[in-house]
């Protein structure tokens, strides 16, 4: 009886493996009705390893068959530090210890060595700050430090409209039409036609970055909330039902008369993460393309007024109804979602994996619609942290190769370990949630504005002054600095087509 148990759970558990692989892939999601409670056990060794003989091997057929005679490829990533625990940061694992995704990165890189006879060598830093000084002084200097860089996006963007990253079309391999990249976001990051980077499976940090919505299912069981799951299938999960419930969970604990720290909110998050995920929930950016693919400002549009309008309102125009923690107080933060403080979570994917030894159960769903009309959710990226290419790369076609297989394989080893074993299955604690994990997955947005301080810091700024509900003022008021930084910007990137 046991064997044949085990061997029906194995059975079961490959072909949800292969459907959700397929899914990264751009099937639609399905959701499954049944819940259970509590957390899941990560399946062991020999379950994941029959699950890779069946699900999808993905291959890069145009990728020539090429040997580098033993080449050192080279890779600077973050290892330790702040980082140590957060294998979605690092390039290489020195051996197979057990963890699923380790020894799917471990398996990955030895794949790519074998195949291309090379050794891939990760070279650390502590923290990512020293990350750009590193990648300008090797370019500034001509020197042959490392293959790829990772970078934070944002800087990895501004750094690319000057000439040092080589861009995409430079490299003879890179193809950014197939399965493993991540089409929809990737054709935000273009200017004047050119990317200097591109998400693909290789970057698992796109996906740790990626805004949720975590719910206390405590809170929700005793305030009658109705099924959010539900909700989120039925496409009535809104911006309105949001703050709607938001508002009844909202409580003084402790009776002072006073909304603090001790008391419940029915939202929580670090302070400014929720506010640009109004507007890009709600399928807008503020920042959009010309008929030239150069940078046109569009954050004066109504309709993204009126989100923010609606956010405010809510959030600052009554009672508060939220709280909000400085960026990188996250053990206090943690420490109220855990302690039932707060019913709704807005945070990043990555957190799930941190919330692991919560007591009470909670529940995973997208950020809202902006309402039922809205096709489809929407969830906001963070930040994403990328490799790039100097453009003082000694051996195009080599490293071409090389980035390429890592993504290509990456789709094969490194994000189903991720995506399906270690937040699906090991973290999620029931069924709906895993499903909703996809979801976010395959609606992944970002807006470049995120990378432009001038248009984040000024939406940002009118929420933490607590003034008044004035956007439109504040954006006029910035305008000419705003259009000054988008002008940079386009010009550069016509400069570099014209060198």
């Amino acid at each position: 009886m046991k064997f044949a148990y085990r061997l029906g759970k194995s059975i079961i558990f490959v072909l949800i493996a292969s459907m959700f692989l397929i899914l990264i892939a751009g099937c639609d999601s399905k959701t499954s009705g049944d819940t259970k409670t509590g957390e899941t056990n990560a399946p062991d060794k020999a379950e994941v390893d029959e699950t890779a003989k069946v699900a999808k091997q993905y291959v890069a057929d145009y990728l020539p068959d090429m040997k580098f005679d033993g080449y050192e490829f080279r890779i600077v990533s973050p290892n330790g530090g702040i980082f140590v625990d957060y294998l979605e940061f690092w390039a290489d694992a020195e051996e197979e210890n057990g963890d699923v995704l380790n020894d799917a990165l471990y398996k990955r890189n030895r794949i790519i060595e074998e195949r291309y006879d090379i050794k891939i060598k990760q070279i650390g830093v502590d923290d990512w700050p020293q990350l750009l000084p590193l990648f300008k002084k090797s370019v500034a200097g001509g020197t042959d430090d490392f293959d790829l860089c990772m970078l934070i996006s944002r800087e990895a963007w501004s750094t690319g409209l000057t000439g040092a990253i080589m861009a995409m079309s430079n490299l003879p391999y890179q193809d950014l039409t197939q399965p493993w990249y991540v089409k929809y976001v990737n054709d935000q990051l273009s200017i004047n036609g050119k990317y200097y980077f591109a998400y693909s499976d290789e970057c698992l940090n796109m996906l740790f970055q990626t805004v949720c919505v975590m719910f206390n299912k405590k809170i929700a069981a005793d305030l009658e909330i109705e099924n959010l799951y539900q909700l989120v299938k039925d496409g009535k999960w809104t911006l309105d039902k949001f703050f709607d419930i938001a508002r009844t969970a909202t409580k003084d604990l402790d009776g002072d008369g006073k909304m603090t720290q001790n008391d419940r909110y029915g939202i929580m998050s670090r302070t400014t993460l929720p506010y640009a995920c109004y507007w890009m929930s709600s399928g807008l950016k503020t920042v959009g393309k010309d008929e030239n693919d150069l940078l046109v400002f569009t954050g004066l549009n109504e309709k993204v007024i009126d989100v923010l309008s609606k956010a405010y309102q809510n959030l600052f125009g009554g009672s508060p109804i939220a709280f909000g923690f400085a960026w990188g107080d996250d053990d206090a933060r943690h420490a109220m979602f855990a302690n039932d403080q707060g019913l709704f979570h807005a945070d990043i994917v990555g957190d799930i994996v941190i919330l692991r030894a919560m007591e009470t159960d909670f529940g995973i769903i997208p950020f809202p619609k902006y309402d039922e009309k809205q096709e489809k959710y929407y969830s906001r990226i963070i930040d994403g942290w990328i490799n790039c290419v100097p453009n003082t790369a000694p051996n195009v076609e080599r490293t071409s190769i090389i980035m390429e297989a890592l993504a290509v394989e990456s789709k094969n080893y490194t994000m189903p370990a991720y995506f399906e074993t270690t937040l699906r299955t090991k973290h999620a604690r029931d069924n709906e949630s895993q499903d909703m994990i996809a979801l976010v997955a395959e609606t992944r947005t970002l807006d470049l504005a995120t990378f432009l301080d001038s248009i984040i810091n000024t939406y940002d700024n009118v929420f933490l002054a607590k003034k008044g509900d004035n956007f439109v003022s504040a954006i006029e008021k910035n305008l000419p600095t705003i259009e000054k930084a988008l002008n940079k910007a386009n010009e550069a990137a016509l400069a570099l087509e014209l060198d």
